[in-house]
């Protein structure tokens, strides 16, 4: 899926605002630990039935005079990484001429750019469109971050342009993404896969641009190992490695059936490890998690790690924790065998009368929270899709259905049926409505 959109623009021209919009959520999952930029955000736009990601630029051009600096190698690398952007631009203040140099250097990216003129509360649009119209785009948008108009506008004309998913069933293998903080042990454990003798030349097509999958055959098993090529040349700007990353780790996810989410267990549970989980979770991807070099670990080490698995991990107990050495080895086969066995929960379809069955006794159990002093009835559920799992309640007033209550449902239904290490995701339809 070919569906990374990066905001780029001057400082304040409302990125974040419009980020904001686009994603419904004001606390975009950004990894709080040092040598990492805080403004560099990455979040899921749903629209249409279509997954998009946005990725948020702010900071990266700190000041005019560093504008021009965008043609250099390491600034490209960042851009070049995405699908498609997002050009913002300020219709309060009009165009200044770092919009100019700015529209200049990405139109030699040869890459479909949106011009999208934020914050036309309070000026004439027919004057914006004109000003604005010397960048010699012929995309133009005018929205209000602040207020959301147009926010609708844009999103359809990505959707247009972007691809339709491809879907993880190219190939029986299972696809296998391996993902983790710096020197957590990434790459031990991917040679561990591979064996000591063999060399990572054979490069299968991803199901995502500039992803490759190296096919391995262990403990019996035959799967993939999924990755984006590495960043060809290093960038002397830290937010700009940020950048990659985050489009990486976001291609690496899509292209992947299954992540096992690597944690150094002698640093215990960082934010960092947080954010990536629920960057995983976020996209609903199947994942395992595996605590590496636990056989390291004394005994406070050990300690913190309980701690922190009881403590920060509480919120996602269907996913399987595993306790791994990758150097040495240690529990990499049950590592494996869970993931082939989360892979086919993934594949499930689950049959509608006993679905509607367990969604009966659940609410019988516990009835759903009335919503404004009228009642929630939920009539039928099906699955709408898997790989994430994806369940369609159909019903009365469903769309006001807390988040709580629909973590209760998922809870229940996971006691019923085996769906270790997924995430549900449900789709809320009033009145049957198509």
């Amino acid at each position: 899926m070919n569906n990374i959109i990066t905001l780029v623009g001057r400082p304040n021209v409302g990125k974040s605002t419009i980020f904001n919009k686009l994603t419904k959520t004001n606390n975009a999952i950004v990894a709080d630990v040092p040598g990492y930029t805080r403004d560099c955000q990455q979040g899921t736009c749903k629209f249409e039935n279509k997954t998009f990601f946005i990725v948020d630029t702010a900071g990266l051009f700190f000041n005019d005079d560093e504008v021009s600096n965008i043609s250099e190698a390491n600034t490209l690398e960042a851009i070049t990484e995405s699908d498609l952007l997002m050009f913002v631009v300020d219709g309060e203040e009009g165009l200044v001429s770092s919009d100019i140099e700015i529209a200049n250097n990405l139109r030699k990216l040869h890459k479909k750019i949106y011009l999208v003129v934020n914050k036309i509360d309070k000026v004439q649009k027919d004057i914006v469109l004109s000003e604005f119209s010397e960048l010699g785009f012929d995309d133009v948008t005018l929205i209000s971050g602040k207020n959301g108009s147009g926010i609708k506008e844009i999103s359809g004309k990505i959707v247009a342009n972007i691809e339709e998913d491809i879907g993880s069933d190219i190939d029986e293998d299972l696809n296998l993404a391996i993902l983790g903080k710096p020197n957590v042990g990434k790459s031990t454990l991917v040679n561990s896969f591979l064996g000591k003798d063999k060399q990572i030349t054979q490069n299968k097509p991803g199901t995502t641009r500039d992803c490759i999958k190296i096919p391995v055959t262990k403990y019996g098993y035959k799967f993939n190992i999924v990755d984006t090529p590495g960043v060809r040349r290093k960038s002397k700007t830290k937010n700009h490695i940020e950048i990659i990353g985050v489009i990486k780790t976001l291609k690496t996810i899509e292209a992947s059936d299954v992540v096992i989410i690597l944690i150094d267990s002698l640093d215990g549970i960082t934010d960092q490890d947080l954010s990536l989980i629920g960057t995983v979770m976020e996209l609903g991807k199947p994942a395992l998690i595996a605590l590496n070099k636990t056989d390291a670990a004394d005994e406070y080490q050990e300690h913190l790690l309980t701690y922190g698995v009881d403590t920060k991990l509480k919120f996602i107990n269907y996913i399987p924790i595993h306790k791994i050495s990758a150097l040495k080895g240690i529990g990499l086969k049950k590592l494996l065998s869970a993931a082939m066995k989360i892979y086919d929960n993934s594949r499930l379809s689950i049959n509608t009368s006993i679905l509607n069955d367990i969604m009966q006794k659940a609410i019988f159990d516990h009835q759903p929270p009335a919503y404004g002093g009228k009642r929630i009835k939920i009539r039928y559920v099906h699955q709408g899709g898997n790989n994430p799992i994806r369940l369609i309640i159909h019903g009365t007033y469903v769309d006001k259905l807390s988040k709580d209550y629909l973590r209760y449902l998922s809870s229940y239904i996971r006691k019923k049926i085996e769906l270790t290490g997924i995430t549900i995701f449900f789709e809320l339809r009033n009145k049957f409505e198509k």
